[in-house]
């Protein structure tokens, strides 16, 4: 049976209609949308979601990694306009009530496994990279709270921008850093003189990282480090855990585009 999309017509069997229930701007290019979707989408933390948009009788599809928890109701995307992009420049005009596409499977296999009970975990991320870890994190809070789960390790999220506006979920990332008695929250400025009133650390995410490694505590052999965003920064934050010691497999990464485009 075809899903309808005004003049496409798509294999129900692969794709599920959607519907933004709910849109968040953080600047004029960077923006968050909630999503109905009307089948079920089943998905763990670190895995994407497939939206499009018909342009032109064409359905226009890009992977987007899933902000929120497996448990909610809601598909949650943080989403980067690119003026030049294909998909984003027909994503960004959509409000609350507009039509979406989804496939109905998700992919991708960054995160899988993860927590690992003998490891410290360290997240490294720029912008919207921290999507699939705000994903797992949401999760790993609730099964907490709830006792399902515990750890004696860390989790540390390190989270670079340029402007402080550009982190789509300082405050809630703050929230589960005073709750939570495993989680250590660092986020980073690189552009400080465009941004005034940030009194954080400052630097790219590299840089703070070169300079804290040691002080948090990621050690070759009980760490695992786990890099999402851009190809620049995971190509330098890799060369950086690298020569502190880690072994090449205890660094997973997520690139968003590939590097050079």
């Amino acid at each position: 049976m075809p899903v309808g999309y005004g003049a496409a017509a798509m294999d129900s069997e692969k794709f599920a209609p959607g519907t933004v229930i709910e849109r968040r701007d953080l600047a004029h290019d960077l923006w968050v949308i909630k999503v109905r979707c009307e089948a079920e989408l089943p998905f763990r933390p670190g895995q994407y979601a497939t939206i499009g948009v018909p342009v032109d009788g064409k359905l226009i599809e890009r992977p987007y990694s899933i902000v929120s928890s497996p448990e909610e109701p809601a598909l949650e995307l943080f989403i980067e306009l690119v003026p030049e992009g294909e998909l984003t420049p027909h994503l960004y005009p959509l409000d609350v009530g507009a039509p979406l596409v989804l496939r109905r499977k998700t992919k991708g296999l960054f995160l899988r496994g993860a927590p690992i009970d003998a490891e410290d975990h360290l997240f490294v991320a720029t912008v919207t990279g921290i999507a699939p870890f705000t994903s797992l994190l949401r999760l790993l809070a609730r099964r907490w709270r709830d006792g399902e789960w515990t750890t004696e390790r860390r989790i540390i999220l390190l989270v670079g921008a340029s402007r402080s506006f550009e982190f789509g979920y300082l405050e809630e990332m703050r929230a589960l850093e005073a709750e939570l008695p495993w989680f250590d929250f660092l986020p980073t400025v690189s552009r400080p003189w465009e941004d005034p009133e940030w009194t954080g650390e400052t630097g790219r995410v590299e840089d703070v990282l070169r300079k804290h490694a040691d002080r948090l505590g990621i050690a070759p052999g009980s760490a695992g480090v786990y890099l999402c965003g851009h190809p620049e920064m995971i190509r330098n934050a890799r060369g950086i855990m690298l020569r502190a010691g880690l072994d090449d497999k205890a660094i997973r990464e997520e690139q968003y585009w590939p590097e050079g485009k």
